[in-house]
């Protein structure tokens, strides 16, 4: 494939930041807010399409067409843009008291959700590190 990693819109879905991690993590409260208060299809849609699709779309050209480096850092960019945004909907839902009816689903879900949280830090964790180190080279 021919694909020229320089575009801007390339560039800038290959070379990831920590600001990504708080800009991901800020997408995920509007787009888990936005279902409570009912618009929830259209914000979601245009949050799914701002920050999954172009990174992965991406990764996938620029890994085609032989850039392995900059394809892998447009594909972390991919998974920091999920993590985030089930990590902040997560907490989001937690901290509007969202929950289910009955008392028995209501006690399995805070012990799902709590494990969720868990482990969405812990792959976020993971992805700083990879994004911190990879800075620095």
């Amino acid at each position: 494939m021919n694909v020229d990693p320089a575009i801007p819109e390339m560039a800038a879905r290959s070379d990831v930041s920590l600001f990504y991690i708080f800009l991901a993590l800020a997408a995920g409260v509007a787009g888990a807010y936005s279902i409570t208060t009912g618009v929830a299809e259209a914000l979601v849609g245009v949050m799914v399409a701002v920050a999954l699709l172009p990174p992965l779309v991406a990764s996938g050209l620029l890994i085609g067409g032989g850039f392995w480096h900059e394809g892998l850092g447009a594909l972390l960019l991919c998974f920091v843009n999920i993590v985030c945004v089930n990590l902040s909907g997560v907490v989001t839902f937690l901290s509007q008291g969202i929950k289910p009816s009955g008392w028995g689903e209501s006690e399995r879900a805070k012990k799902a959700s709590l494990s969720a949280i868990a482990i969405w830090i812990v792959l976020l964790t993971m992805l700083a590190f990879i994004i911190y180190f990879e800075q620095q080279l």
